[in-house]
């Protein structure tokens, strides 16, 4: 039998090992053209096999060794790689950012920079998913959820049933966007320290003070801050979906509700 409290605790210590102060010392200084990848390029393929699949849970930089050395060995996506590099070196930003005119060591860190930003981005999906599994075994509940590259590329990030859920990142003490088909998960990746800081400023006028205040409250009972900054979804937070999960209409309610509590308006 599916042991699924070890699987959500293993996935937790795995994100909580990683070096999330290292990543963004090492990757928020390199500058990169947006391009669109093809879609051979695309890494949601390996990183739901590797991280929901097989519960192969790898740190960054052994994942993108991985993924780099097949996309480099494969003839179609070599050909593609090679397309790509194309289209960032005709960017002029792209030679004033050069390293030492070296155009492949350059265009290889900026790639590895923008695939480090959506790994972080998936794995923060699939502790939803890893989260939601749990509760619904906990609570004897017969639901599927369903998370793949597939329903990525669609902008779905779990489905269970008719319900479509997408994860929205909340970084100020803002309102979530909602969009019309999709359920919208409010995750909030806050400055704690700044938010506690500003919730005692006597700069900050008393409204807005209590709105701060409110908006930790909301924070640390919707998620769990893990020891390297990692923010995972509380079992609470599940219930709270869990409770709606049978209508669309609850759901985006309860979304909406949600994503007001973190603003710290209500």
């Amino acid at each position: 039998m599916k042991d699924y409290s070890k699987d959500l605790n293993n996935y937790r210590e795995f994100l909580g090992s990683l070096p999330l102060n290292v990543y963004r010392e090492k990757y928020r200084k390199i500058k990169w053209v947006e391009q669109d990848l093809h879609p051979l390029l695309f890494p949601v393929a390996s990183i739901f096999e590797n991280y929901w699949e097989k519960q192969n849970f790898l740190h960054f930089e052994v994942w993108f060794d991985k993924f780099w050395e097949e996309l480099s060995r494969r003839e179609e996506t070599t050909k593609k790689l090679s397309n790509f590099k194309g289209l960032v070196y005709a960017h002029r930003k792209f030679y004033e950012n050069k390293i030492n005119n070296d155009l492949d060591k350059t265009f290889y860190l900026g790639f590895k920079a923008r695939m480090n930003r959506t790994w972080i981005a998936i794995l923060t999906q699939l502790d939803f998913c890893y989260a939601f599994v749990y509760v619904c075994n906990k609570q004897n509940k017969s639901l599927n959820l369903e998370c793949s590259a597939e329903l990525d590329a669609k902008g779905i990030d779990a489905k269970v049933g008719n319900a479509k859920f997408q994860i929205g990142k909340i970084s100020q003490r803002r309102v979530a966007r909602v969009k019309e088909r999709l359920i919208t998960i409010p995750y909030a990746v806050f400055n704690i320290e700044e938010f506690k800081r500003k919730s005692k400023s006597p700069r900050v006028s008393p409204n807005n003070r209590r709105k701060y205040e409110r908006s930790l409250e909301t924070f640390y009972k919707y998620f769990v801050l893990l020891k390297n900054g990692f923010v995972v979804f509380s079992e609470y937070y599940l219930n709270t979906i869990m409770k709606n999960i049978h209508s669309i209409e609850n759901l985006k309610r309860t979304s909406k509700q949600i994503s007001l509590e973190l603003a710290g308006e209500v």
